[in-house]
């Protein structure tokens, strides 16, 4: 059985929050640690009895023995915290159409949200594969959600089983058509929950040979689109398209060459070739432009979409401003899609021309514009335009939102940063309510049992909870060093402003130490540590990072090796001590290489710092971080480091207590 660690507090939280009494809390969970949840020593034999039951009939459920499993529930398990998972697993564990009306309770009762939601997805994939859509409609009812909402393969799954189910009732929709269109078109691929609806949309005819072209144009106008554009065109053999596909791919890897000697009859190959040029070689595209439309003639439509596709490359992050402005000279008004006028909103803030951007601005949506970096540079826009009060007023707003531009806007108005930060009262202890959680005392049990559902039970615990009853019981993980389960319980609930147990501070020691020897602000390395692994040590991505700095083991090697330190191996990267100090000697590095610049350093950790030096410019314009950092080229970096500066600023708040 697990044992409490009890830290000191100092050590993990910070002082606001260890002002709490949450002393009720304690004894709560060492009761269940000694097994003594029932009320007192003389219960301690009772309770191990009822654990060996539950093991007893979670195991019979396993092996196909129900009878067993209701039997011990019924008779040893009366009063048990965990009787209602014995429940979940009757359910779940051999899935049939019978048990379908006592699923349909159990999720109606409102007894446990978490393992109802798991039922739901698990019943609605094995009832789909039945074809007993009428049921999954049912399970899922109105639409959970909209498609912007649907972020992960999971919510995507159950997005896509209600596309499915519905539309085999006979009430398909537009809007499952086109989701289903767009997630086959899509280069990521078709998540497993979704190939229901993918089947269903062929079957009624919608996988025509257009829709497999259209797919095939745009991953042979991908630079690492290849592969993708191989099997499109394998699918498109024998068909009318099959030849023309079949010659363009002949054509991959050297497009601009192929032009020069193609007749002018092959105008469907021309077209879609000139596309390619454009990608390869926008330059050469743009200089050839005229002489492809006097050889081809295009369509007006394909003339366009030659430019569009000069334009997304001539307005890219490296290029210079006659380049950029290429796009301006040569593609009508009618060609600027949202995504090439973002693009070039984005240079024309990199170039500050800042009369350009007011003009893209005005052009943009009331959505687009909603959003808080583009809110932020509506309003620095005016301001660099002359127009200050109207600058300011949009600011204003902007500076209540705790992000990156909020924080932004707030300094440029010289306002108080807006951390807007919830806070546990200093009194707060285990209350009455809290106390009669049944989800506390299910997540203690599964806790002291070491069973990998307590991380279940604990979103179950945050979304339950009221405000204050959350925070103390992420206050009790902070202070037994479960950070993880305190950035859960924010994440779970979404309750934002819970900054203390939001970003927490570890091995306040070891990054105290590592700060101070190698010159590295402590709150940029936390910074750095909660975007990286939200402070998991034994984290490991899927291309190979390890632990909180999120090391890559050829990184540790090569660190360990300038600093002449010893380095067994990737093993050693989920020992915190060993991870940052690496972290911090090759972040250290990064501020060494560009000048202490905490926006650089942060890209280049992301990136990688050849990244960061290509995109460097040696022109005269005058550039702040916001210029650059809403310049990076690729989203994930930027949103990156827009993250760790903001993680970097609450950092600092939280750890000087201001």
């Amino acid at each position: 059985m697990r044992h409490i660690k009890k830290l000191m507090c100092t050590a993990v939280a910070f002082a606001l929050v260890c002002g709490a009494n949450a002393a009720g809390i304690d004894r709560l969970a060492m009761t269940y640690e000694a097994g003594k949840h029932q009320g007192g020593l003389s219960n301690h034999s009772r309770v191990l009895e009822q654990r060996e039951a539950y093991r007893a009939a979670v195991s019979a459920i396993k092996s196909g023995d129900t009878e067993r499993a209701r039997a011990i529930q019924s008779s040893a398990l009366k009063g048990y915290p965990l009787s209602v998972y014995i429940d979940y697993y009757l359910l779940a564990e051999d899935p049939s159409v019978g048990k379908f009306p006592s699923v349909m309770r159990f999720i109606k009762s409102g007894r446990h949200g978490e393992l109802s939601d798991l039922l739901r997805m698990r019943y609605a994939d094995y009832l789909a594969d039945l074809g007993q859509y009428q049921k999954v409609s049912e399970l899922i009812g109105p639409q959970p959600m909209s498609e912007a909402q649907a972020t992960t393969k999971s919510r995507k799954g159950l997005l896509c089983r209600f596309y499915e189910a519905n539309w085999n009732i006979g009430h398909g929709s537009p809007a499952a058509i086109a989701y289903a269109t767009s997630l086959y078109k899509s280069s990521s691929g078709v998540p497993q929950g979704c190939q229901g609806l993918i089947s269903t949309w062929t079957r009624k005819g919608y996988l025509t040979p257009q829709v497999r072209m259209d797919k095939f144009t745009s991953a042979y106008m991908r630079v690492k689109g290849e592969a993708q554009a191989r099997r499109e065109a394998a699918a498109l053999k024998g068909t009318p398209l099959g030849s023309l596909t079949e010659a363009a791919m002949r054509h991959f890897a050297n497009p601009g060459k192929a032009l020069a000697g193609m007749p002018a009859s092959s105008h469907d190959l021309a077209v879609l070739v000139f596309k390619r040029y454009a990608v390869v070689d926008p330059t050469g595209a743009a200089r050839d432009l005229g002489d492809f439309e006097a050889r081809f003639r295009p369509t007006a439509t394909e003339s366009i979409e030659v430019r569009q596709a000069i334009a997304q490359r001539l307005t890219g992050r490296t290029r210079s401003l006659e380049e950029v402005r290429w796009a301006d000279r040569n593609l009508p008004m009618a060609g600027w899609t949202e995504e090439l006028l973002e693009q070039r909103l984005r240079r024309a803030i990199w170039f500050a021309e800042w009369k350009r951007a007011d003009q893209i601005l005005s052009r943009m949506g009331p959505e687009f514009k909603s959003d808080t970096n583009w809110r932020y540079w509506e309003g620095r826009v005016a301001l660099e335009n002359g127009r200050k009060a109207e600058g300011q007023r949009i600011l204003a707003e902007v500076a209540k939102d705790r992000s990156f531009f909020g924080f932004l806007a707030a300094q440029t108005l010289g306002q108080p940063m807006p951390f807007n930060e919830m806070r546990l009262p200093r009194h707060a202890d285990l209350n009455v309510a809290l106390s009669r959680n049944s989800a506390v005392h299910r997540f203690f049990e599964l806790y002291a049992l070491d069973d990998r559902n307590a991380s279940l039970e604990w979103r179950e615990v945050a979304k339950t909870s009221s405000d204050e009853d959350a925070l103390v019981m992420s206050e009790w993980a902070l202070r037994n060093g479960l950070t993880r389960y305190a950035i859960d319980s924010v994440v779970a609930s979404q309750r934002w402003d819970a900054l203390a147990y939001r970003f927490p501070a570890p091995y306040m020691d070891i990054y105290r130490r590592n700060s101070k020897n190698q010159n590295v602000p402590l709150s940029f390395l936390y910074g750095i540590s909660r975007q990286e692994s939200m402070m998991n040590p034994v984290v490991r991505s899927p291309v190979g990072a390890v632990g909180l700095m999120q090391l890559m083991p050829g990184t540790a090697k090569l660190v360990s090796r300038q600093n002449g330190w010893k380095y067994q191996g990737t093993s050693q990267l989920t020992d915190p001590s060993v991870n940052v100090r690496l972290g911090t000697a090759y972040l250290r590095d990064m501020l060494g290489k560009f000048g202490n610049n905490r926006v650089l350093a942060a890209a280049a950790y992301n990136a990688g710092p050849q990244r960061v030096y290509q995109w460097a410019s040696n022109d005269s314009v005058k550039r702040d971080a916001a210029m650059y950092v809403e310049n990076i080229p690729f989203a994930e970096t930027r949103k990156y480091v827009q993250n760790v500066l903001l993680y970097d600023t609450i950092y600092n708040k939280l750890l000087n207590n201001r």
